[in-house]
């Protein structure tokens, strides 16, 4: 006897805490037949379960202006990105030094920091989920910015150019323009 009522106190505890939203609880009780049953739809029997709530949570839902803003920065960045890693890859004493002579890639080299900020962009695109044309759009026009500014940029804000490429980098975009 006394191991039935313990375990009807326990069955009882544990209803009335699903019933107050208590800990370890998920959800509402419902108490009877199915819904499918009582649509006719089968044998009637009384069943206790738990109808669980959906939390829908999508990466990449937000604001429409928060991201257009977003993708422009992420654009911008990238371009940025592809503009240090050519530098320090392809320039004198970089990781893959080229004689611009004799290689193949030469008439391609000036595209290069284009080609690696377009592949940063784009998996930024995939990554945070910026797949609309609006959005895609908004990262092109950072990539397009970072290119067609690189020059007024390095004018304004030579000390963090200094830190990413060079000091005789920056004298020479400083001279050029």
């Amino acid at each position: 006897m006394s191991m039935a009522q313990g375990q009807r106190s326990g069955f009882e505890d544990r209803l009335s805490r699903i019933r107050k939203g208590g800990d370890n609880t998920m959800g509402e009780v419902h108490i009877g037949p199915r819904d499918e049953v009582r649509a006719g739809e089968g044998k009637a029997g009384n069943t206790v379960r738990l109808k669980q709530k959906k939390k829908k949570v999508d990466i990449g839902q937000g604001s429409g202006s928060s991201l257009l803003i977003l993708a422009f920065i992420f654009g911008a960045l990238s371009m940025f990105v592809g503009q240090v890693a050519t530098f320090h890859f392809f320039q004198d004493g970089g990781l893959v030094p080229l004689d611009l002579g004799e290689s193949a890639i030469g008439p391609y080299l000036p595209y290069a920091h284009i080609i690696i900020g377009g592949v940063l962009a784009l998996l930024f695109c995939w990554t945070f989920r910026l797949t609309t044309l609006v959005r895609m759009v908004a990262m092109v026009i950072g990539l397009f910015v970072m290119v067609q500014y690189h020059t007024q940029m390095v004018q304004s804000v030579p000390g963090v150019y200094v830190k990413f490429f060079s000091k005789a980098y920056v004298k020479e975009v400083r001279a050029k323009a």
